[in-house]
């Protein structure tokens, strides 16, 4: 039977159910092409509803660069993971350019179309190339003549530009392997050192070439996340809430309609864009395609539904019984309603999960989730954040595991039931903070607990141009002291830089070299936290010829600097981090050394790091010269 002529679902379901299974399509399901955009379009027109649909961020940068009619046009290269919309964009730009619908999605589709383009009265021929993965060869095969041919035409055009342009969309693993398994000695062989110095160094061009290079994985996940947000949340097919509030899928009782309530509230959206800034401040990135997997997911995620997401139907039957719980956005976030291993399979979730929200906590916030509706320092706290909650705050089952686990009631399955129902009662709290209380600080329910103040105090001033506060370098600087002394130094108002008694970075440094002032001096020296693409990074500056060395300063950095400076053990918390600063200490040492060797500076008479009272530090001169 045809597609066409098949009996489609729009044609069996109410519009509000068709609506909501194919939202279904974007979720964590076992459907092969359920959520690539070749595919996509199909599964819309057997639903008989639009594609989630947002502008792409990196739109307006294409259309800047290929714009005929103003004689604009280059050769593009598209790369990033799977999922970043590398597809959908050649498609749009394919439209833009007067391509017609042969460029058709789902399995007929073309890998490689070609236009011919009126480039300011000049005839040019523009090749695309969408899917650069099923182009070129697989691993092991060789390259045929006619697209060995193709690739060296690829090579001239960005070298010698012509009458000719390239449009490419690879995956980034792809595009280096595909470059390197061309043959040797041809012309397109040697491009891929200009390929991967692009992809390495984060560069969009290069002066030898007529390229523009697009790493899609570079994008904002916080970007991405709220055109996501405002795109789902704003559809007209959500009206099923008011049109249809007698059916219980979409009633009050329904999870759904309260996950979307909570979806749909500022303070909410706000704690979750925020979550995705510290994925970016950590370097982690998410597809578009895995962020609109995590909203579906919050909104129909249920562990004992059929692939563990709801259908119309398991919404109704769950909203008939006093277990909406079972479905609560808070744990469907964070892939709760998932097995451990199709957790696993998606970034989103591995990501989210380094913040072990709901596994971290304090004696005063489980003291309230736990013993806050009977205990009198909590009952007006655990009222206001848990008790008064109108959409989950009734949760009959956790009310059951908590008598059991008060009542010290010995029965290990419902002990592991209560675990896991605190941990999402956690991050319920969670989301139901304000920010600004030192008391009940939202983050120390992460293992980021210097969050906050890497939000308020780091990012907020170099967004808007400010100058980060001493108080927040001299922490850094602390910390910096004591991994590279090995000493438990105080707050002190310099940068030891200090090696071993072999002028190695050992555990223990406590030869002198120099010491680095956290207020600028007259030598140009000086301790400062830049902004750069958004990153904020530690630059500590000898000198005034710019020598230095940088630390880009991660939030799981700062986190660490900041533990350390309050006194935990560098190893304790990153072993990686703490391998980073002394690589940073190295970097720094270094340039040190040469600055001596290029001032001509006599020798330094050699000296000793001493610890005296609060930490602080003195030199014992030694007779030896350096």
């Amino acid at each position: 039977m045809r597609r066409s002529e098949r009996q489609r679902p729009r044609d069996t379901l109410p519009p509000s159910d068709a609506w909501i299974s194919f939202l279904r399509g974007y979720g964590p399901v076992n459907r092969v092409g359920s959520m690539f955009a070749e595919t996509i379009q199909e599964r819309a027109d057997d639903y008989g509803v639009e594609p989630l649909h947002f502008e792409h961020p990196k739109l307006s940068t294409l259309i800047e660069a290929l714009d005929p009619a103003a004689g604009r046009m280059t050769n593009i290269v598209l790369t990033g993971t799977a999922g970043d919309g590398k597809t959908s964009l050649l498609n749009e730009v394919w439209s833009r350019l007067g391509g017609d619908d042969r460029r058709a999605t789902g399995t007929n589709r073309d890998d490689m179309l070609e236009l011919l383009v009126d480039v300011a009265g000049r005839e040019c021929r523009v090749l695309f190339i969408f899917e650069f993965s099923g182009f070129a060869p697989s691993k092991g095969e060789e390259w045929s003549d006619e697209k060995l041919n193709l690739m060296e035409r690829f090579v001239r055009a960005v070298e010698q530009p012509t009458n000719e342009f390239f449009i490419i969309a690879a995956n980034d693993g792809k595009l280096v392997q595909a470059w390197d398994s061309l043959p040797e000695g041809s012309s397109a062989k040697a491009f891929s050192a200009v390929i991967e110095d692009l992809l390495a160094a984060d560069r969009q061009t290069t002066a030898d070439h007529d390229i523009l290079f697009l790493n899609l994985s570079r994008m904002r996940t916080a970007e991405i996340l709220g055109h996501a947000l405002e795109c789902l949340l704003a559809r007209r097919e959500w009206r099923c809430f008011q049109d249809e509030a007698e059916d219980a899928a979409y009633s009050p009782a329904s999870p759904l309609w309260r996950n979307f309530q909570i979806l749909s509230d500022e303070r909410f959206k706000e704690r979750l864009l925020a979550l995705a800034d510290l994925c970016d401040m950590n370097g982690l990135h998410v597809s578009i395609r895995e962020i609109l997997l995590l909203l579906v997911n919050a909104l129909l995620g249920h562990a004992a539904s059929g692939e563990h997401l709801m259908q119309p139907d398991e919404i109704r039957a769950l909203s008939s019984t006093s277990r909406a719980y079972e479905a609560a956005i808070y744990g469907n976030l964070f892939g709760a309603n998932l097995p451990p291993a199709k957790q696993d399979q998606y970034a989103v979730f591995r990501h989210l999960g380094t913040f072990r929200l709901g596994l971290e906590t304090t004696n005063l916030f489980d003291n309230l989730l736990i013993f806050g509706v009977e205990d009198e320092a909590f009952i007006e706290d655990h009222g206001r954040l848990l008790a008064d909650d109108p959409l989950y705050g009734d949760n009959p089952h956790f009310e059951r595991l908590r008598h059991s686990y008060v009542d010290a009631e010995e029965d290990r399955t419902a002990t592991d039931a209560f675990v896991e129902s605190l941990a999402n009662e956690r991050r319920r709290l969670f989301f139901r903070l304000d920010e600004g209380d030192p008391r009940l600080d939202p983050w120390r329910l992460t293992v980021f607990q210097a969050a906050d103040s890497y939000r308020r105090r780091v990012l907020a001033p170099g967004r808007q141009g400010r100058p980060v506060e001493s108080i927040v370098i001299k922490t850094l600087v602390c910390g910096l002291n004591r991994i590279w002394t090995g000493m438990l130094v105080g707050d002190l108002d310099r940068l030891y830089l200090s090696t071993g008694l072999d002028f190695s970075s050992a555990p223990i440094s406590d030869i002198y070299l120099y010491d680095v002032k956290l207020q600028s001096t007259l030598h140009g020296d000086r301790i400062e936290v830049e902004f750069r693409e958004g990153l904020p990074v530690l630059r500590v500056s000898l000198g005034r010829d710019g020598r230095g060395a940088d630390f880009p300063l991660h939030l799981v950095r700062f986190e660490f600097l900041t533990r350390v400076a309050g006194g935990a053990l560098p190893n304790s918390f990153s072993k990686e981090c703490n391998e980073d600063v002394l690589a940073f200490k190295s970097r720094l040492l270094s340039e040190y050394h040469k600055l001596r060797r290029e001032s001509g500076e006599p020798s330094a008479q050699l000296s000793v790091l001493s610890q005296g009272e609060r930490g602080s530090l003195s030199q014992d001169y030694l007779s030896l010269p350096l």
